[in-house]
């Protein structure tokens, strides 16, 4: 299948397989994603909050997933996803990358990083995200504007 998540595609392949699909990470709107919702090309929506509305769309899509009967489990940042998919019936996992290789801005970007180990994420008990931007990173990676 092609990267774009083209829903022809995914609906022809969910039709003829028992094996959940998931997609919406490349979707940049969340009208992508409901539509995927609608046609019935998916079993796992994985929408980006960074790249789409923010918080406001997230918890649209995850109560338009919990009308569809589609789990939520987001693309990337778990920090970013981990309130969105706690606070839904619909919430499944999120996707966590954890070499700093890899991802270097996410291991460095928070001073207080949730916990994560064995596969389990502990979200910090704190007002918001609970998160704290750390200055080292916002200096190295970032640009203030003033």
């Amino acid at each position: 299948m092609r990267w774009a998540d083209d829903r022809r595609e995914l609906k022809l392949l969910s039709q003829r397989t028992q094996i959940p699909l998931s997609a919406g990470e490349s979707e940049l709107t969340s009208y992508g994603c409901r539509s995927m919702l609608e046609e019935q090309a998916i079993q796992i929506l994985q929408f980006d909050v960074t790249m789409f509305g923010g918080f406001t769309e997230g918890r649209k899509m995850a109560a338009l997933c919990e009308l569809n009967h589609v789990e939520v489990t987001p693309h990337h940042d778990c920090f970013i996803h981990a309130q969105l998919v706690a606070s839904t019936p619909a919430g499944g996992f999120v996707e966590a990358f954890t070499n700093p290789e890899r991802d270097p801005l996410q291991a460095e970007l928070f001073e207080n990083p949730p916990k994560l180990a064995d596969g389990w994420l502990t979200m910090n008990n704190t007002p918001g995200l609970g998160l704290v931007l750390s200055e080292d990173a916002v200096s190295k990676y970032g640009e203030r504007i003033v």
